[in-house]
């Protein structure tokens, strides 16, 4: 594929809703265009549904030596893609996070492939959530020197990035009419005071990665307003700068002992390989990063800002994207010393 139809395979590629857990049409679809452009495509299944798959390509006449790869789901509400009123920018959900880092992806491997850098592709499903495709991708079998995630990093190589752990609160109660406290317990009430103690609570920092960060995103608890509840949960995240085991000890520390604790998700944070002659930047998102490790060293790079992924007005400049295949050809160049 060349840069003239970079544009059309993104607006194709976001018609199709690939909110997680529905990736397949657009799975289907890099399928078909790879190999019409004579990569060898393997589809690697991820979970019990029929079609979720991850999706590789390669060379036919090499195996890889760089690994590009981002990942296909995107949040939701699903918005169809469109060109902005100037005609610079495309709109809507997936074109900077991250199935315009796709497009872009593919068309700097074609360029690549012509020249004999021994490149290949990754197209995972599941980040948005679990990252179950690049965890089912480390264990495929595939192993490179290399791995080039896609994220929007505003066209920075990322030299290091926050760790996250991902936890769940559940408090139990005792049920009792809100005028005679004392003949019950609140699940709320003792939430409450465990999620001020996190929010509150003086994290570790570190002089590169910055400030470790607390967010409660969801909270349910209670059945009426004059009733002490029976019970309560919440959900949250801390962005870590130090050992994912380390945040673990302190969130059970800062909370009642009684308060069931889950971790979800952890990493730990990232550190990755730079490269002469790209800017570079710290990042406090996650990223499938910390699975690919498995398959290569992990490097990190994307057209478009994070400040407009997830968000309603998800947009992204043609130019960064035009400027993102360049990079990515330069950069598959200088890790195979292919010049």
């Amino acid at each position: 594929m060349t840069q003239q139809e970079l544009v059309p395979l993104i607006l194709k590629l976001c018609q199709l809703n690939a909110t997680s857990g529905q990736e397949k049409a657009s799975v289907d679809f890099l399928e078909s265009v790879l190999k019409q452009s004579g990569w060898r495509t393997e589809r690697q299944p991820v979970g019990p549904e029929k079609g979720r798959d991850n999706l590789w390509a390669f060379a036919s006449d090499t195996d890889p030596e760089v690994l590009f790869t981002t990942h296909l789901d995107t949040v939701p509400d699903f918005i169809p893609p469109k060109l902005s009123e100037d005609g610079k920018a495309l709109i809507g959900r997936g074109v900077c996070d991250a199935k315009g880092i796709a497009a872009c992806m593919i068309v700097a491997a074609d360029h690549l492939k012509k020249q004999k850098v021994p490149v290949g592709l990754l197209f995972v499903v599941g980040e948005e959530t679990d990252s179950a495709g690049a965890k089912a991708a480390a264990k495929f079998g595939v192993k490179v020197k290399y791995v080039v995630n896609g994220e929007p990093t505003q066209l920075k190589l990322v030299r290091a990035m926050k760790g996250i752990v991902i936890f769940e609160l559940k408090a139990k109660g005792v049920a009792a009419h809100s005028a005679y406290p004392d003949a019950g317990h609140s699940a709320i009430h003792q939430l409450l005071k465990d999620l001020n103690s996190l929010v509150c609570f003086d994290w570790p920092s570190d002089k590169d990665l910055g400030r470790t960060m607390c967010n409660i995103g969801v909270m349910h608890g209670g059945k009426a307003h004059n009733v002490l509840a029976d019970e309560a949960m919440a959900v949250g995240n801390i962005r870590t700068t130090v050992k994912a085991e380390k945040i673990q000890e302190l969130i059970r520390a800062n909370i009642n002992p009684k308060t069931a604790l889950n971790i979800l998700s952890s990493s730990d944070p990232q550190h990755l390989k730079v490269v002469n002659g790209f800017e570079t930047d710290v990042v406090a998102f996650g990223s499938d990063v910390p699975y690919l490790r498995a398959i290569g060293e992990p490097l990190l790079l994307g057209p478009g800002c994070i400040l407009d992924a997830h968000t309603i007005h998800e947009q992204i400049k043609i130019a960064d994207l035009e400027k993102a295949v360049e990079l990515y050809v330069k950069l598959g160049k200088d890790l195979t010393c292919k010049q």
